[in-house]
């Protein structure tokens, strides 16, 4: 029976009554037999066998995606129609995007341009814009790809080699104007991209000037506190190529310059910057710009005269860190009243600004602002909750939906495809498709596909799925208390709460017992293999294979014994034993303050945002996680020990 067929007799497959469930599962098991042994006839190249069993999946999901396979490899041999057939037929598809750009490049190398351009769809890499830029000028439409030239001119960085030819068609056309080419010098100059910049400089009319500029540039890049130190302090008349030469690429080295000396020292470049700042005619942005970075790049290192060098500079978030870090509450709110409106109203400021009313003796208007932030589910609402002393408004608001309507969803082709990808264990596939669905579902479309990822158990999908709806209320589906039993039995063996473990899960992986980091760390709980490795030995229990990272059991055993170290080896303090789970421990360390600083203040200070953002919502996860497990839910505060300060 085709599978439409079985959905429309039975109902959809995750409702139906146990006959018919047992019915559909019988027919997609075989069906899903044929589709892998259909697959392993084409890996093979056994065509006449392969289309066969293709035959035998009439209204299987996956059966256009046998096609796909089919025509990937075989584009030189398959005829044109066929391929713009299945494109239509197929269109909306991730896998019929992605033949359309394999074969873009096919028909790019064998010059068939009108074909090229009829299937030509954005959103493209440089690469094939530039392509199609020849196609248009291949088909006699010159002057419309010449138009569109500059726009890729423009960037910092070297473009794909597929745009030379079209760069030089327009420089033949006398496009190419130095005035553009000056302008991409300096895009790449602020990327640090010398070379580019000197190959541009080569073509200049005045390349020897040019180049001279690009050296300045490079080695005030090197060494700016050697350069800057020999800078006038008063305006002097120079028409040579030379740093005292008061104009507009000479005042951008200088800039550059300072911002480089900044990442060194805030001291030298703050006097430096005084000393220069008379001598030229830098903009008042120019200037506000400059002073701001020097005082952001103190703030983040936590130095005494961040205040100083920030003044009244308005609108600007590490101005309140950095007087919050020193404890000046009056400080704190002129700082949070610079802001702009916007940025005033969000609950992270509306609860400093409430911390620095009490702390100033203004403890009405303090409590009117933290009992408008308790009523919302989030870090500052369970501090500000904690100051009053009130319970937390968990908010949960589960979604709701007829089943005929679920039911009716579920049947859609799209939705189908993805189920079967996910059963078949085709991850890469399941990531694709969902992500193409995420592109074009309405925000309650979306809910009724987490609602049936959830059953699938496929918990980081659910979560991206809402995430992308915004619809946040859901706990049971983006708090779900996955692996708790992994979870509560490591909890136990190694005094961690369990909460605070899940906050940890959630935050790393989503629940993804497969995820694998840019970096490297893999798993539910986002182990590095060389981690990963040292808390086994540890633990007396070695890895064998890296691959045991993926196994949840034991990336929770490894995850949680390695909490447990960053716990005991960071004051005891769940605070920095987060922080240190994220940016590692001889990070946290230099972070210590001089003197105990309320957690907090401190975690509001953590310089990296990711780490900060990171710690926030570990901590704030947890008690969502009380919430979930039905548990007396920990208030942030008795989470939230003090900092205590360096040692010495």
């Amino acid at each position: 029976m085709p599978f439409l067929k079985i959905l429309l007799h039975c109902g959809v497959w995750l409702f139906m009554p146990m006959l018919c469930h047992a019915v559909d599962n019988s027919v997609l098991n075989k069906q899903r037999t044929v589709f892998q042994q259909a697959q392993k006839a084409l890996n093979t190249n056994q065509i006449t066998q392969f289309n066969i069993l293709k035959k035998q999946l009439d209204g299987y999901p996956l059966q256009p995606y046998l096609d796909y396979l089919y025509f990937r490899h075989r584009l030189n041999h398959v005829d044109s129609k066929a391929i713009s057939r299945f494109l239509n037929e197929q269109k909306g598809t991730f896998y019929a995007d992605r033949l359309r750009n394999i074969w873009l490049d096919r028909l790019a190398k064998n010059k068939k341009w009108q074909l090229f351009l009829a299937h030509y769809q954005e959103p493209q890499p440089a690469s094939r814009q530039c392509v199609r830029l020849q196609a248009l000028i291949a088909t006699g439409n010159t002057e419309q790809a010449l138009a569109e030239v500059p726009a890729l001119w423009l960037v910092p960085r070297s473009q794909d080699k597929a745009c030379d030819p079209i760069f030089k068609i327009w420089e033949q056309h006398g496009l190419l104007t130095d005035e553009l080419r000056w302008q991409r010098i300096q895009l790449a100059l602020h990327e640090n991209q010398f070379n580019l910049a000197k190959y541009i400089a080569k073509s200049l009319k005045n390349a020897n000037e040019a180049n001279a500029w690009i050296n300045q540039w490079q080695k005030i890049h090197h060494n700016p506190l050697s350069l800057l130190k020999q800078l006038p302090s008063k305006p002097i008349k120079n028409q040579e190529v030379s740093l005292t030469h008061d104009i507009p690429i000479a005042r951008g080295i200088i800039q550059h310059g300072i911002n480089r000396l900044t990442r060194k020292s805030t001291d030298q470049a703050f006097d430096a910057w005084l000393r220069i700042q008379p001598a030229y005619r830098f903009s008042e942005q120019d200037k506000l710009t400059i002073q701001r970075n020097i005082a952001n790049r103190a703030a983040l290192r936590r130095e005494d005269r961040t205040l100083e060098f920030f003044a009244d500079i308005p609108a600007e978030p590490w101005r309140v860190r950095a007087a919050l870090w020193q404890q000046d509450w009056q400080a704190v709110q002129q700082a949070i009243l610079s802001l702009n409106i916007d940025q005033q109203q969000t609950p992270s400021w509306q609860y400093w600004l409430a911390r620095s009313q009490a702390k100033l003796g203004n403890h009405d208007a303090a409590n009117y602002i933290f009992q408008e932030l308790i009523m919302d589910r989030n870090y500052y609402g369970f501090l500000a909750a904690d100051q009053l002393q009130q319970p937390y408004q968990m908010n949960h608001n589960p979604i709701t939906f007829e089943q005929s309507e679920l039911e009716e969803f579920s049947q859609r082709p799209a939705v189908a495809r993805l189920h079967e990808f996910y059963a078949l264990n085709l991850s890469t596939e399941s990531r694709r498709q969902a992500y193409q669905l995420q592109q074009n579902l309405s925000p309650q479309e979306l809910q009724l596909l987490a609602t049936i990822t959830h059953k699938w158990g496929w918990h980081n999908q659910t979560i991206a799925l809402l995430g992308k709806a915004r619809y946040w209320d859901a706990l049971d589906l983006r708090f779900p208390v996955a692996y708790d039993t992994a979870i509560l039995n490591s909890g136990e063996k190694y005094g961690i709460d369990p909460s605070w473990l899940f906050g940890i899960a959630r935050q790393e992986s989503a629940f993804n017992p497969h995820a694998r980091s840019y970096v490297g760390a893999m798993g539910l709980m986002q182990i590095m293999p060389n981690t990963g490795k040292l808390i086994a030995r540890l633990i007396n229990k070695p890895l064998k294979r890296t691959s045991e990272l993926l196994n949840p059991n034991r990336n929770v055993q490894l995850g949680s014994a390695y909490l447990r170290r960053m716990y005991d080896q960071n004051q005891r303090n769940p605070v920095l034993a987060t922080a240190s789970y994220n940016a590692g421990p001889h990070r946290v360390e230099k972070w210590l303050p001089k003197h105990a600083l309320p957690a907090d203040i401190w975690i509001e200070n953590i310089p990296f945002d990711e780490t900060r953002r990171y710690t926030r919502r570990v901590l704030s996860y947890a008690a969502i996680f009380d919430y979930q497990r039905k548990k007396t839910i920990t208030p942030l505060s008795d989470r939230m020990t003090a900092v205590k300060a360096k040692k010495p």
